[in-house]
């Protein structure tokens, strides 16, 4: 199987040709280092946009899995969100023993506001490609990323 070093700092190890894991680790790099700006931990970061753009992903073990996240760590993230002010839990309203996140009004306020930085983060960084390219890239990202979640259900 044919090799190649990633030209990352540190400790460089052999990644297969083809594999996109690098890439991976990178865009996510990258995106971590735009929302630095907003000084907001990547996992408080990424489940107040679940509950922004997700409304029906609204109790703690919903959003730990949308997030990606232990049910255990979600616990804290709720604490700190709240501690910002950001959420708030509430009664279930059928079932006492649950739990309903809800974004407060400065968490809205600061969700939108990092949606619309990613999205034009984005959409600057796509321009480099061109109009027709930019598509293709869409296109074929999610085509690789239903072939990834097709493999996880069948090895589930």
């Amino acid at each position: 199987m044919k090799t190649k070093r990633t030209s990352t700092a540190g400790h460089a190890r052999p990644q297969p040709a083809q594999s996109l894991l690098p890439l991976w680790l990178r865009m996510g790099r990258e995106y971590n280092c735009r929302l630095q700006q907003w000084q907001l931990p990547i996992n408080l970061t990424i489940p107040l946009l679940k509950l922004h753009l997700h409304a029906d992903v609204s109790e703690p073990a919903a959003l730990a899995e949308a997030s990606s996240l232990p049910r255990q760590t979600m616990t804290f993230v709720l604490d700190a969100l709240e501690k910002r002010e950001l959420a708030y839990r509430t009664p279930h309203p059928n079932d006492r023993r649950r739990k309903i996140i809800q974004l407060s009004p400065k968490g809205r306020k600061l969700a939108t506001a990092l949606y619309k930085e990613l999205l034009a983060f984005e959409a600057a960084a796509l321009q480099s490609l061109g109009e027709t390219a930019a598509p293709m890239l869409h296109q074929l990202v999610a085509r690789f990323t239903d072939a990834l979640a097709a493999e996880n259900r069948r090895h589930a």
